[in-house]
């Protein structure tokens, strides 16, 4: 299943989005701050990018049995390894970590199909409309008090949000985009060329040169849907474990963080969005490549590599696009 042009999800059908032009005040008056007017980028469509994210990395989960690829990569990703004695199946030690990442339940779906179910408004009536704002200079979220009596006092209520805020009591559910993810200029809005080989991904490429502004957002949905437990999770040596690399060393580390760390599922579906390459190890194997194996990601240096090379024929090879160096991180 992919979600085509045809069938694009309206932000604003899931998302309060703050389009407000006005001062900053937290009586209402003018605008919570945080506005989203005048950003280029299409919300839309990078909204429908992250929905489509999370169903191919769903797809690909219910490959595991047939994808080698799928095997490998989960591995690296979850710390999720396959039986060794019957390598299509998930080792007995780590299925009820494998179940937690893809199974749908009589309870819960998995987290990709949480995110799923939130852009059709099945998720979850309690986040009815989330808020959505595309900087953090907004500052304060107001609501009336109620008494014990559960009549209103007059008084209001403050709250200092971050990038994805969650409060049940005070009904305050927020994503907050970083502002780079829109400003820096080797920023992608898509990643959609790569994934229809418009454009091919060069044999070494680091997984991280994929950052992209509908990852970011799907990785604000993991937190989202799931009220937080899917969390940012920190390393022993005090690093979130963001991009590949951490992420990889906190599966290696601890499988039961893995399935409970956001940048786990989204560079995980970004391995499965960009299928023209084996991306187990951290970088780029082409699939029809003669090459050697791609390296280990402790081999690697942190030095971006070129992720395309330029070309202007018709037949659809390499072009450049540099990688992404010194990118900040949404929270």
């Amino acid at each position: 299943m992919f979600i085509s042009q045809s069938w694009a999800l309206d932000i604003n059908s899931r998302f309060r989005v703050e389009q407000g032009q006005g001062p900053v005040t937290r009586s209402g008056s003018g605008t919570y701050g945080g506005t989203c007017y005048g950003t280029d980028a299409d919300l839309s469509a990078i909204y429908t990018e992250a929905i489509d994210l999370a169903q191919v990395a769903l797809d690909s989960l219910n490959s595991y049995a047939t994808s080698a690829t799928v095997r490998a990569t989960v591995e690296t990703f979850f710390g999720i390894k396959a039986d060794s004695s019957s390598p299509t199946t998930v080792s007995a030690i780590d299925s009820a970590q494998f179940a937690y990442v893809k199974w749908l339940t009589y309870l819960l779906l998995d987290i990709f199909g949480q995110i799923i179910a939130f852009s059709t408004g099945t998720e979850d009536a309690k986040i009815s409309q989330p808020g959505f704002f595309c900087d953090d200079s907004w500052r304060w979220r107001t609501e009336m008090d109620y008494g014990s009596d559960g009549q209103m006092n007059g008084r209001t209520i403050s709250q200092v949000t971050g990038f994805t805020t969650i409060s049940d009591t005070q009904k305050v559910y927020t994503i907050t985009m970083c502002p780079y993810s829109f400003t820096r200029a080797k920023r992608k809005d898509s990643l959609s060329a790569w994934r229809s080989k418009e454009k091919i991904i060069a044999d070494g490429t680091p997984l991280r040169a994929a950052l992209s502004t509908p990852g970011t957002l799907m990785h604000e949905l993991a937190h989202l849907v799931t009220k937080q437990v899917v969390t940012d999770e920190t390393l022993p040596n005090g690093q979130k474990a963001y991009f590949p690399p951490n992420v990889a060393t906190l599966a290696a580390e601890s499988k039961a963080k893995a399935v409970k760390n956001a940048d786990t599922y989204t560079w995980f579906a970004i391995a499965m969005y960009l299928d023209q390459c084996d991306w187990s190890r951290q970088i780029c194997a082409q699939s029809t490549s003669t090459s050697t194996v791609a390296k280990r990601s402790n081999n690697q240096t942190s030095t971006d590599m070129a992720l395309m090379r330029r070309s202007n024929r018709r037949t659809f090879l390499p072009r450049v696009l540099t990688g992404l160096k010194g990118d900040s991180r949404r929270h």
